[in-house]
């Protein structure tokens, strides 16, 4: 890619792993965070007065389907070209190609198309891919197709990670299914991080995941077995055990406020993580619209099928998301909201020197006005998208 020009930032309220800085300027030179402080120079840079304005690190979404009519399964380049470029729009600097269950034949041209945009993304750049099956219970299927369902034999995992690059990054397991802690094992040994999700997972189903290496959980609440008092399952699990971290969609309709605020105190810091599980409908406007050939329906934020009424997945932006939970968390500061939907996420899939504004780190930031709207969001030390 062409080199990023250098770029100053003049005077914002940036966040720093430290907290805040007032009225700080911050150099990129690179593609890189170069240096921080008041009064840099601005040699041979662009500036941009900031000043007014909230500087904090780029939003990651490590599980996203789709946007702008176009979902990461087609298996195209142009699809995953078009959700770069729209998850720009909305403070998004890396995400995660999240593909659903589906044949092994379409999952291997799924990665493929991935690994041929990675590096020369329009917008946002791809971290990764999240595999998000097909190794999930049937029972909770969700929106997903069951007649593929299955756990991955080891020597598939590893095809699909050659085909990608070694782009495959997650994987959702529901670890109750025959196969799954074998594929847990083995995706783990690869260093590939692991979640429990789709499940009808026990306590001790899922207190035995956490054991092997298991450290996330796909969209907490929703489709897995039901919190009960005398069987937790990986609800509970996930509420309780503090080295895993938990997926959470605040759209107001896949969660009760009230839930959000119970998933915050449970979690300890960096532990709750923002992702939009966005479909096609991400970016589209109001209104009727055909979506995986099925007729649905996109209003009041929420994609619903159009008879029926059911969820068909979400249409969840992370700026949102952000304004939501400080909005459904009493109490919670600022920084914990903004570092939900960077640095947490970031570190579920161990990405290096991302979602944090400390000189050496990649230049991936957002700026945000005070109502927390995005003003511009700067990928690799590049504009890709401005008011």
């Amino acid at each position: 890619m062409r080199e990023a020009e250098p770029l100053l930032l003049r005077g914002g309220r940036v966040l720093t792993p430290a907290g805040w800085l007032e009225e700080t300027d911050v150099r990129l030179d690179g593609g890189r965070i170069a240096a921080l402080g008041r009064d840099l120079s601005a040699s041979g840079a662009r500036v941009r007065d900031v000043r007014g304005l909230l500087v904090a690190p780029g939003f990651v979404d490590i599980h996203i389907h789709g946007a702008d009519g176009s979902m990461c399964e087609e298996g195209t380049p142009a699809a995953i070209e078009k959700v770069s470029a729209t998850l720009a729009r909305f403070g998004v600097t890396g995400f995660l190609a999240t593909l659903a269950t589906m044949p092994i034949d379409r999952m291997r041209a799924a990665v493929e198309a991935v690994r041929s945009v990675a590096g020369n993304e329009p917008g946002a750049r791809l971290l990764g891919i999240h595999l998000e099956g097909p190794c999930l219970n049937p029972l909770r299927a969700g929106a997903q197709a069951v007649q593929f369902m299955r756990a991955l034999r080891t020597e598939e995992l590893d095809d699909l990670q050659e085909a990608s690059g070694g782009l495959v990054r997650l994987i959702t397991l529901a670890p109750e299914v025959e196969g799954a802690m074998d594929l847990l094992a083995h995706a783990v040994g690869r260093g590939i991080a692991v979640a429990a999700g789709h499940s009808n997972a026990t306590e001790a189903e899922m207190t035995a995941a956490v054991q092997a290496g298991a450290r996330h959980v796909t969209h907490l609440f929703n489709a897995m077995r039901e919190l009960h008092h005398r069987e937790p399952g990986v609800i509970g699990v996930g509420l309780t055990e503090d080295r895993v971290s938990v997926e959470l969609i605040c759209d107001g309709h896949h969660l009760a406020p009230r839930i959000v605020d119970m998933a915050f105190r449970c979690k300890p810091a960096g532990k709750a993580v923002l992702v939009s599980d966005a479909v096609a409908a991400l970016g589209m406007p109001e209104g009727d619209c055909a979506l995986f050939g099925v007729p649905c329906r996109i209003e009041g934020g929420a994609v619903r099928l159009r008879h029926g009424g059911q969820l068909a997945g979400s249409c969840l932006r992370l700026d949102t998301a952000v304004r939501h939970v400080l909005s459904w968390v009493p109490g919670l500061p600022l920084e914990d909201a903004l570092r939900a939907a960077s640095r947490a996420p970031a570190a579920v899939v161990g990405s290096a020197a991302c979602g944090e504004i400390e000189a050496g780190y990649i230049a991936d930031l957002v700026v945000l006005d005070p109502a927390l709207e995005v003003v511009a969001t700067i990928c690799r030390g590049t504009p890709i998208w401005e008011h």
